[in-house]
C-alpha cells in the first residue's frame, strides 16, 4: 500500500470522501492523482492513465478544458464566494431553464444529493402526502429518505426508521408494480423519483412506455413525477434527457455536468411547485449554494455544449466504442451484454440475449470478470470506474485511436476469466 494512502486512512474514514473511490470493490488502492489533461490522468509517480471515469461523470469535455479552466481562474481572481446576487448565477439558470419546458423555475445546490432531497421535500409539501415511491437498485443520494436499508439494520446505519419507513419499492421498468404501490398505499404517495435512464445499476435503459406510464399514473393519482437527472442531464443532449424520451415530469434535479467538474447540483420544474420556496413555506439554503466560481465553470461548459455537433459527435464516439466491443466479443466467442446509450456505456456479464430490464437482472452477473477487467486495464494504462454496477462514459476528449484500442484490449482480458459468458451454438 502506498504511504499517501495509509496517510488518507489515518484521518479520513476508509481513506477517501467518497466511499467508492476506495476501490475496495475491486480488491485494488486507489489511483493516487497529481493532475488531469484532457482524456489523461497522471498520478504521482508520473504515470499516465487513458480515464473512462471522468469523475463519475462531470467531465463531460475530459479534463481540465482550457475554457472552463480560464474562466474558473478569472472568476477566481474577481472572488469566490458573494453571499448575494450575481449574474453568473441568474444566466446559469436562465439557460438551464430554458432548456424544457417545464423548467419554469430552477434554485441552486452543491450536490446531487441536495437537488433530489430539495425535490421530494417540495413534493411532500405540495401534496400534503408523506410517501415516495422509488426503484430497486436506483441511487438518489445518501439522505435517510432514499437509502436501502433492511429493517434490522436501520439504526445500526444511523437512519430515522420512519423516514425510511416512508419509501414505497417498486420494479424498474414494470409499470404494473407501481399501480400495485399504489394501490396498497391510497392517497400516501407524493411522488415517484425516478433516473429516467438508471445509470446507478449499471445502465439499464428505459423500456418503451414506461416513462409515460409512470406519467400517466401519477397524473391519475396526484403525485408528482420527479427525473433525477444528475446524471443524464446534458450528457446525452443539451439539456434534460427528458427531451429526448418525451416525457416531462414536474421536477427535475441536476448535477455534475451542469458544474463543469465544481461542486454543483441543481433542481427546478413547475412555478405552482416552485412557488413553496418562493413564499418560504419550505425551507431550502446554503452558503456556497449558485457560488459565482461554480456558475462560471458551467456557464463556460454549457457554452460548449450548446455547439453545434456537439452531441452528435459524442455519439459517434459511443457508436464506434460498441461497434468495436461487438466486433472483438464475436471474434472472442464471447457472449456478455454491452449496454450503452450516447456516451454512457457499462458492460454486464449476462450473456446478450438475457432480459435486462430490473435491478434483479443486473445482481445476477457474476464479479470476477468486473475484477479482472479493472486489474488489467489499469496495468495497460486505463482507468474506469472502481464498481462493476457504475457505468462509464467517453468524453469530447476521447480519441478514436483510444476506443478501438481500448475495446481490444478489454475483450481480450475478458476472456481470460472464466465467469465471463461465452457463446454457444445455437
Amino acid at each position: 500500500m502506498r504511504p499517501e494512502i495509509k496517510r488518507a486512512q489515518h484521518v479520513i474514514p476508509i481513506g477517501a470522501s467518497s466511499p467508492l473511490r476506495a476501490c475496495r470493490n475491486v480488491e485494488t488502492d486507489p489511483l493516487v492523482v497529481a493532475e488531469a489533461h484532457g482524456q489523461y490522468l497522471h498520478d504521482i509517480d508520473g504515470t499516465r492513465y487513458v480515464d473512462f471515469m471522468y469523475g463519475f461523470g462531470p467531465l463531460i469535455l475530459g479534463h481540465a478544458p482550457p475554457a472552463v479552466s480560464s474562466a474558473i481562474a478569472r472568476q477566481a481572481a474577481n472572488g469566490t464566494l458573494f453571499g448575494t446576487y450575481s449574474t453568473q448565477e441568474i444566466e446559469l439558470a436562465e439557460r438551464i431553464a430554458e432548456t424544457a419546458e417545464h423548467l419554469e423555475q430552477l434554485r441552486f445546490v452543491c450536490s446531487g444529493t441536495e437537488a433530489v432531497m430539495s425535490t421530494l421535500r417540495l413534493a411532500r409539501a405540495y401534496t400534503g402526502r408523506t410517501r415516495v415511491l422509488r426503484f430497486n437498485g436506483g441511487y438518489h443520494g445518501h439522505f435517510d429518505l432514499v437509502q436501502n436499508k433492511d429493517e434490522a439494520r436501520m439504526r445500526d446505519a444511523g437512519l430515522d426508521p420512519d423516514a425510511m419507513r416512508s419509501n414505497v419499492f417498486a420494479e424498474y421498468n414494470d409499470a404494473e408494480s407501481v399501480e400495485r404501490a399504489f394501490a396498497d398505499h391510497p392517497g400516501e404517495i407524493a411522488a415517484v423519483v425516478v433516473e429516467p435512464v438508471a445509470c446507478n445499476m449499471s445502465l439499464v435503459l428505459p423500456e418503451e412506455g414506461f416513462l409515460a406510464d409512470l406519467r400517466r399514473i401519477c397524473d391519475r393519482e396526484g403525485a408528482l413525477l420527479v427525473f433525477d437527472e444528475v446524471i443524464t442531464g446534458f450528457r446525452l443532449t443539451y439539456g434534460p434527457v427528458s427531451n429526448l424520451l418525451g416525457v416531462s415530469p414536474d421536477l427535475t434535479a441536476f448535477g455534475k455536468i451542469i458544474g463543469g467538474g465544481t461542486p454543483v447540483g441543481a433542481f427546478g420544474g413547475r412555478r405552482d411547485i416552485m412557488r413553496l420556496l418562493d413564499e418560504e413555506r419550505v425551507l431550502q439554503g446554503g452558503t456556497l449554494a449558485g457560488n459565482p466560481l461554480t456558475m462560471a465553470a458551467g456557464l463556460a461548459t454549457l457554452d460548449v455544449l450548446a455547439q453545434p455537433g456537439f452531441y452528435e459527435e459524442l455519439e459517434r464516439k459511443g457508436a464506434l466504442l460498441q461497434a468495436a466491443v461487438e466486433r472483438h466479443r464475436a471474434e472472442q466467442g464471447l457472449d456478455f451484454t454491452f449496454t450503452r446509450t450516447g456516451s454512457i456505456f457499462a458492460f454486464i456479464f449476462v450473456p446478450q440475449r438475457s432480459p435486462i430490464r430490473v435491478k434483479a437482472d443486473v445482481a445476477a452477473q457474476a464479479h470476477s470478470p468486473y475484477t479482472t477487467l479493472y486489474a488489467g486495464m489499469r496495468q495497460a494504462g486505463y482507468h474506469l470506474a472502481p464498481d462493476i454496477e457504475e457505468p462509464m462514459y467517453v468524453s469530447a476528449e476521447t480519441t478514436d485511436e483510444t476506443i478501438e484500442d481500448f475495446a481490444a484490449r478489454a475483450v481480450a482480458l475478458l476472456a481470460t476469466d472464466p465467469n465471463t459468458p461465452v457463446a454457444t451454438a445455437a
